[in-house]
């Protein structure tokens, strides 16, 4: 199993607590690739937007000033 699908696992049973599902999305961004950053976007996008946008957001604001240009964020806003 790749680190992407554990996280994809962990993200959708911490679902249902908000806070819980920052605390993991902080986890996937700690242990991913740049690239499989991207296909988590895509994937949060089509799975959580409408119930955790705001967590996401979150989570993409500190890890783009801590990690990331703007790329990322841009990504989800659209």
């Amino acid at each position: 199993m790749t680190i992407l699908k554990h996280q994809k696992k962990a993200l959708q049973k911490a679902c249902y607590d908000k806070e819980l599902f920052k605390k993991e999305l902080y986890k996937c961004l700690a242990w991913l690739e740049k690239k499989e950053i991207e296909e988590l976007v895509k994937w949060l996008k089509s799975h959580y937007w409408h119930t955790n946008s705001q967590e996401i957001l979150a989570v993409f604001k500190i890890y783009m000033i801590r990690e990331v240009d703007t790329f990322y964020y841009q990504k989800l806003d659209k």
